[in-house]
């Protein structure tokens, strides 16, 4: 008789715990082990809890290939999550981890493997193939695929949150946080409603301290201070949330027919704008993708959209600062361009045209359509496509935990029919599609990878843009720890760049104008 020691670790979150029958059995090259049921005196999976059991076999196992986990129910039905399994062959044999982290749900089993990372290559038993294809064939099942707007990338097939599985929904303190949030931000917007309407009208932008009364860090309170300033004004271009618009210019648009004369005022002492184009200390913004864009209405009230461009001078003494604004894309009589010499407030409300364009994109953009909708491809390519045992799966499920859930929330709260851009963003409705088709129809996985943005914006020796120092620190360290497990960069030979994340993985074919994922029949 061989004897096991199997040790079982419970899930740490809140309701992790079952009191449902947890049955044992495990699997090996020349057979398996008795069918065990895991139960010690006292009470076992509690929450955190890591209890070790004793299993046997009337035979050796051989090297053990898998551990099989069932849950029946015992009265009612008690979820049970399980974080790992650890097993101690007979003769002090080296000890085996199973990772597991899932949920098992109603009268269920569920096979785990061992947790070296392995791609098919290295499978070569008829029980590891087995399972490395059904596993896929439950994920793809289970992870489908479904169009939400034409133009834009494909997400999960869930209508709310409530409709995904249990193993990719947030923990219960990941849920009650962000819920209690949610109602908290809700109550004190309720207060604030209050105090506009029992107290005095806005008269003046200092009123947004009676109503924003929790800005009172350092960092706000010098933001409010100094908000008009031309010179923050570039600081916030460089290194405020949406700092990957700037890129330097080295010929004027065509549609931006600025003079050397409109902004020499703003030039440094003995220079002029050509010869400040040719050192490179030129820069632009141009938002030429909100150009047209469909505008919501508001309580009835039409809204606005800017489509401007500004340009922006490296001073020497002063660091970069705006020196000429244009709201439209097409210059004329209707369309004039602002300039620091006109009436202060013309050019304040210039440059708060330009912060509004620059609102819309970074939400609608960088944050909704390159973190979250892009990463979300990524997500269900990655559980549709590749095997918890593979490396690249090892890698990247940690940083893809919320991802699904966080985008059904903000698929069914913040950009739908009846959501928060509809009711008080002005690209809230149809904008917001057309500004992110336009915007995806462009995206290239180049533009993804921060050396190459740099480059490509000539913004590599921008004085103090902080967001390129700071994204290569962070870049260089992903580089690095990722070129040591041999992921690398294959050319297919067509004209085409196929990125894939390791020689035998699932690919990433980028065509520079959508991402789209291909199995390799290796992977």
């Amino acid at each position: 008789m061989e004897i096991y020691t199997v040790t079982v670790a419970t899930g740490t979150s809140d309701y992790s715990g079952t009191n449902n029958y947890i049955y044992v059995t495990l699997v090996g090259e020349k057979g398996e082990s008795e069918r065990t049921l895991l139960d010690n005196p006292g009470l076992d999976f509690c929450k955190g809890a890591v209890d070790q059991y004793k299993v046997s076999s009337p035979a050796p196992l051989g090297p053990l290939s898998l551990v099989r986990l069932e849950k029946q129910r015992y009265w009612v039905e008690d979820n049970w999550f399980c974080r790992y399994v650890k097993v101690e062959p007979p003769g002090g044999d080296k000890t085996l981890t199973f990772p597991c982290y899932r949920w098992l749900i109603g009268d269920v089993k569920l096979e785990i493997r061992e947790g070296t990372a392995k791609t098919l290559k290295d499978d070569v038993s008829p029980l590891q193939l087995a399972h490395r294809k059904a596993e896929l064939e439950e994920r793809k099942s289970t992870y489908r695929w479904v169009t939400w707007a034409p133009g834009i990338p494909r997400c999960i097939d869930a209508k709310t949150e409530a409709d995904l599985p249990q193993d990719v929904r947030f923990d219960n303190e990941k849920r009650s946080d962000f819920e209690y949030s949610l109602h908290y931000a809700l109550m004190e917007l309720s207060l604030k409603k209050l105090a506009i309407r029992f107290g005095k009208s806005w008269n003046d932008l200092e009123d947004f301290r009676r109503i924003f009364w929790k800005l009172r860090s350092p960092i706000a309170e010098y933001c409010m201070e100094h908000w008009k300033e031309d010179w923050f004004f570039g600081y916030q271009c460089m290194n405020g949330c949406n700092p990957r618009m700037i890129y330097r210019c080295q010929k004027l648009p065509e549609n931006f027919p600025v003079t050397a004369d409109m902004v020499q005022s703003s030039m440094a002492p003995r220079t002029h704008l050509d010869r400040e184009l040719k050192a490179g200390n030129i820069y632009l913004l141009d938002y030429a993708v909100t150009d047209g864009i469909p505008t919501n209405t508001i309580r009835g009230r039409p809204q606005f959209i800017a489509a401007p461009l500004c340009l922006l001078y490296q001073h020497p003494d002063q660091g970069l600062i705006p020196i000429a604004i244009q709201l439209e894309q097409t210059p004329g009589l209707d369309t004039p361009i602002f300039l620091p010499k006109d009436p202060p407030l013309s050019w304040l409300l210039a440059k708060m045209w330009v912060r509004h364009s620059e609102f819309q994109v970074f939400q609608l953009l960088s944050h909704l359509l390159r973190t979250h909708l892009v990463i979300e491809v990524f997500c269900v390519a990655t559980l549709r496509q590749l095997p918890a045992v593979h490396p690249i799966f090892k890698l990247l499920a940690p940083h893809l935990r919320y991802t699904l859930e966080i985008n059904c929330r903000g698929r069914t709260q913040l950009i739908s029919a009846n959501g928060i851009f509809k009711r008080v963003v002005s690209t809230g409705g149809d904008g917001l599609v057309v500004l992110a088709q336009r915007e995806y129809k462009v995206l290239t996985y180049r533009s993804l990878q921060p050396q190459y943005d740099f480059i490509d914006r000539g913004v590599t020796q921008l004085d103090k843009y902080h967001y390129r120092e700071h994204t290569m620190l962070l870049w260089d360290a992903i580089h690095r720890y990722t070129h040591t497990k041999d992921f690398t960069t294959v050319s297919t030979g067509r004209g085409t760049l196929r990125f894939s994340f390791c020689p035998v993985s699932v690919c990433l074919w980028s065509t520079g104008s959508s991402l789209v994922w291909s199995t390799c029949s290796t992977c």
